[in-house]
């Protein structure tokens, strides 16, 4: 039974690959919203060593989006957006890269999103992104 629930559930991930693909708001919206934690912690990390602004200085906008999703408030006149735009650089990215996700041997989706998220390849990417070819 846990086999068969497997494959339905690669299957169903499937789908909804597909429809985040095609641009469907809502479903771009349930990937973001399922996703953001992740893709939080993964630029928090990077941002740590890459990040110009000092948060002495001026408020992270990361910082008041995580406020926002654990209590729903947080908003600054004066906030930084270099870490961002790493945020929503993989976003974009992930979208990308959602065309190559099979489902093959029962991967779920989750598994596919955190192993883009972490993999050497991507912030290879990233610095590029944010650096220039450089990098």
């Amino acid at each position: 039974m846990g086999a068969e629930n497997a494959v339905n559930g690669a299957r169903d991930d499937l789908s909804f690959a597909r429809i985040v693909i095609s641009g469907d708001p809502e479903a771009c919206r349930q990937f973001v919203d399922e996703y953001t934690d992740l893709v939080l912690s993964k630029v928090w990390n990077l941002m740590k060593d890459h990040c110009r602004v000092s948060p002495k200085e001026i408020r992270c906008s990361l910082r008041i989006l995580q406020k926002q999703r654990k209590s729903g408030g947080g908003y600054a006149e004066n906030q930084c957006d270099e870490c961002m735009d790493s945020y929503l650089w993989f976003f974009e990215f992930l979208k990308k890269k959602m065309g190559a996700y099979k489902g093959k041997n029962n991967c779920s989706i989750r598994t596919f999103v955190w192993s883009i998220v972490n993999s050497h390849s991507t912030y290879i990417e990233w610095l590029r992104w944010k650096y220039g070819r450089a990098y």
